[in-house]
C-alpha cells in the first residue's frame, strides 16, 4: 500500500513516522493452488472463473471456518501451482497472467501409473514440463518424484530406472527435483488393501538413505540437483533440504518482496507463508498414497457434483457466511 503524506504543516514527522512503521500495510500474497488437490488438472475452468471474479472462498480444513481471499492483481503477487497434469491449463495461461505474471510451478511426473490410477501418460506430462520450461524458465518449475513409493511388485531398481528416464528427458529443462518417501498412515494402508494388489513395503531408514543418494547421482548426471521434502534424514552434501513455497526464493526470482515466515504444513517443513485455494477429498488421480484423499470414491463424488460457478471448490458460499481472510 502506498502512504501518500499530505503538507508538512499537516503532518508532522511523528505521524508520518507512525504511518510508515505502525500501521500495517497490505503485503501481496503467495496463492496455493494447492497442496490439497490437483486444481491445474481437475478444476481449471473453476480456477480461472476466480481470477475473473477476483476472489475465492476457502475452508478452512481444521476449523471449518470460510474465509474470503482477495485474487485481485494488486493483492496477490505469485501463483505457486501444484500438479500432474498441466494440460487443462495450459491454454488458460495468458488469461491467469492478467492477475499476475509470476507463476511458479511443481510438476509431479513418476511413470508409476500401477499407483496413480488417473495421472497422464508419463511422456505426455514431460512434453507438458518441457513447454512450461520454455514459456517461463526452467528455475519457474520443479520436477517431483514425489512421494517415492515402494510396494512388493515396485521395487526401488524399477523406481530408479523410471527416475533416470524422466531425469534424460528432462535435461536442460530441470534443474531441480523433490523427492520424499511415502508415508504409511492409516489411510494409505487402507486405500492399499481396498483398491490394489499391490502391497505397501516402508524400508528402513538406512535403506532409504541409500535409495536417495542413488537417485542423486542420476540426477547430477543429468544437471538436477536433489531435494528432500519433510524427509530431513535424507540430507546430505548431494541432496538438500526442500523449502516448496519459499518466500526468499520468489522473491529473489520476481524481484520483489514476500512474505518469508514460516508456515510449516507437516513435520520438518520448510515453507513459508502461503494461501492455499483449495480442498481435501476433490482430487481424482485416484493414487493410492495420497495422503489428501481419505477415500478415492468420495473424490470422485466431490468432482462430479463440482460446478466451476462455484465460488468455492466445493459449494457456493453466501455472503452472509463470509468470515475476513485469514492472515
Amino acid at each position: 500500500m502506498e502512504v501518500v503524506f499530505a503538507k508538512p504543516s499537516v503532518f508532522s514527522l511523528t505521524t508520518c513516522l507512525f504511518l510508515l512503521f505502525v500501521v500495517p500495510c497490505p503485503m501481496p500474497q503467495v496463492i496455493s493452488a494447492s497442496r490439497r488437490t490437483d486444481i491445474p488438472a481437475c478444476y481449471a475452468p473453476w480456477f480461472v472463473n476466480r481470477l475473473r471474479a477476483g476472489h475465492v472462498f476457502v475452508q478452512n480444513p481444521y476449523s471449518r471456518k470460510m474465509s474470503r481471499v482477495s485474487l485481485a492483481p494488486g493483492d496477490v503477487h505469485a501463483i505457486v501451482f501444484w500438479s500432474k497434469n498441466y494440460a487443462p491449463l495450459l491454454s488458460r495461461l495468458d488469461e491467469i497472467e492478467r492477475t499476475t505474471k509470476n507463476l511458479f510451478f511443481h510438476f509431479t511426473i513418476t511413470a508409476n501409473r500401477e499407483l496413480e490410477l488417473h495421472a497422464p501418460d508419463p511422456q505426455d506430462a514431460i512434453r507438458d514440463y518441457q513447454f512450461i520450461a520454455r514459456r517461463y524458465a526452467a528455475e519457474r518449475i520443479i520436477w517431483r518424484y514425489d512421494p517415492l513409493c515402494i510396494t512388493d511388485q515396485l521395487s526401488f531398481e524399477i523406481h530408479e530406472e523410471r527416475f533416470a528416464r524422466c531425469a534424460e528427458q528432462l535435461q536442460g529443462h530441470a534443474t531441480r527435483c523433490i523427492i520424499s518417501f511415502a508415508h504409511p498412515y492409516k489411510k494409505v494402508l487402507a486405500n492399499f488393501q481396498k483398491d490394489s494388489g499391490h502391497r505397501f513395503i516402508d524400508p528402513p531408514l538406512e535403506a532409504k538413505k541409500e535409495y536417495a543418494e542413488r537417485l542423486a547421482l542420476r540426477a547430477r548426471a543429468c544437471g538436477i540437483i536433489l531435494f528432500a521434502c519433510c524427509n530431513d534424514y535424507l540430507l546430505s552434501a548431494s541432496i538438500g533440504k526442500a523449502s516448496c513455497i519459499d518466500g526468499r526464493y520468489l522473491s529473489g526470482m520476481f524481484e520483489a518482496s514476500l512474505d518469508t515466515r514460516s508456515a510449516l504444513t507437516r513435520t520438518e517443513c520448510a515453507c513459508t507463508k502461503s494461501m492455499d485455494i483449495g480442498a481435501y477429498n476433490t482430487c481424482v488421480h485416484g493414487c493410492l498414497y495420497c495422503y489428501a484423499n481419505d477415500d478415492k470414491d468420495r473424490a470422485q463424488a466431490a468432482h462430479e457434483q463440482h460446478d466451476p460457478g462455484w465460488n468455492a471448490l466445493t459449494m457456493q458460499v453466501e455472503e452472509a457466511d463470509r468470515a475476513p481472510a485469514e492472515a
